[in-house]
């Protein structure tokens, strides 16, 4: 008998060690299928752009793939020492390309002449002419202090923003696949600000990136105080002070989130009208073109951002306790995009949607990292890659208004 158990148990621990030497070889399969997911849709999108963007686009690729790399490996590092070594690369690969630009962004040539005329009339004259947000003001009376040189205020306004998103992702890190939200960060945003140059509404978003956090811990005072500095440097960030909604109670949180989206989508129209006839007036003639409401049209673009909605959506049930709060109010806030566009035919507020999509970079990569071994993951990887990379294709590399600024590729050491 003791012989009999003997063999029972020995063949037990070896059934058990065969399916864990099967499921890490799975589970390394696939990996290597969604880093050669990543790497032919990237480079597919280059063969699709005309033949003199090509070389700027490989670059352009390039570098969403090294970010993403560098993120990769800081995810798997078991010590804080490498987790910050490689998170640091990936951020410099990306400060490295925005910072150093050869002043190529739509925006960049009205952010010199403000510099300009902070470094000798100071801050505060500027913002009694223009009502420009004082934060952004400051910043730039600061950086003059020391250097006339737009280039390091170009440098220190690069450098914020990114580094509060990647301080965010470390924050997140425990929720969150971090090269799935660098990937997100570059398709959806970065190119956006390398083509136009929002710098300060660049810096109000990484603010907001991390005031989320506190939302699920009720933390209201911290969440408000960070969203009132986000707005010294764009005044729009006030908006989100509606997700404080989700801190005035802390019981029923699922059908918390369904009734904000449905308020939302009620009120909204309201709330258009209400910021263009009282708001918009006290921001100066800058936000004037902001004032006009029109009647509501719908279209295609008014539904763009819901399938992705949906699809999130059906993991929401895979996630408990915390993690499960965090999920629904990223949710919760990806679906103000969804609202926004459908309204947007009424107020041209479409930048507010930048906000709401922060909800869907977390969102997503919280999907990414729970789905970690079977084909599920195949699936929503291959999703989220050609939506990201479609996105930056359609958005960014092929959007007539914004080629000019993006090809080739201007840096103050080189042309790409």
């Amino acid at each position: 008998m003791v012989r009999v158990k003997s063999t029972f148990s020995s063949n037990n621990i070896k059934l058990k060690s065969l399916n864990l030497r099967n499921s890490v070889s799975n589970k390394k399969e696939v990996d290597v299928f969604v880093i050669y997911l990543y790497f032919f849709v990237a480079l597919g999108m280059c063969f699709l752009l005309p033949e003199e963007h090509f070389s700027t686009a490989f670059y352009y690729t390039a570098l969403i793939l090294s970010a993403v790399m560098f993120a990769g490996i800081a995810q798997r590092c078991k010590t804080t020492f490498f987790l910050n070594v490689f998170m640091g690369i990936s951020f410099l690969v990306l400060f490295f390309n925005l910072g150093f630009r050869n002043y190529s962004g739509i925006d960049d040539e009205s952010y010199i002449n403000i510099f300009l005329d902070v470094s000798q009339n100071g801050w505060f004259s500027k913002f009694q002419q223009s009502t420009m947000e004082p934060g952004y003001l400051i910043l730039n009376q600061l950086v003059s202090l020391f250097t006339e040189n737009y280039l390091y205020m170009q440098l220190t306004s690069s450098f914020i923003p990114l580094f509060l998103f990647y301080y965010g992702f470390k924050k997140y890190r425990n929720l969150i696949s971090i090269p799935m939200a660098v990937f997100l960060l570059c398709t959806f945003l970065y190119f956006q600000i390398l083509s136009v140059g929002l710098v300060r509404m660049f810096i109000a978003m990484s603010i907001v990136f991390n005031a989320f956090y506190y939302i699920p811990q009720r933390n209201i005072k911290r969440y408000v105080l960070l969203i009132i500095i986000a707005s010294l440097f764009h005044y729009s960030a006030l908006f989100m002070l509606v997700l404080t909604y989700f801190a005035l109670n802390k019981d029923n949180l699922s059908k918390r989130t369904k009734r904000f989206v449905v308020i939302g989508f009620v009120a909204t129209p309201f709330i258009y009208i209400a910021i263009a006839n009282y708001l918009v007036p006290l921001m100066g003639s800058r936000y004037s073109n902001y004032g006009t409401v029109d009647s509501l049209s719908l279209g295609l673009s008014s539904f763009d951002t819901f399938p992705i909605l949906l699809l999130l959506f059906l993991f929401h049930k895979k996630f408990s306790n915390e993690k499960a709060d965090y999920f629904k109010i990223f949710l919760a806030i990806y679906a103000l995009s969804c609202i926004i566009s459908f309204y947007s035919s009424m107020v041209s507020l479409g930048r507010l949607i930048f906000y709401a999509n922060l909800g869907f970079f977390l969102a997503t990569s919280m999907v990414s990292k729970y789905l970690n071994r079977n084909s599920k993951k195949l699936v929503f990887h291959a999703v989220i890659v050609l939506y990201g990379f479609l996105y930056v294709y359609r958005a960014q590399f092929t959007l007539v208004e914004h080629i000019p600024n993006l090809f080739p590729y201007q840096n103050i050491f080189f042309l790409f």
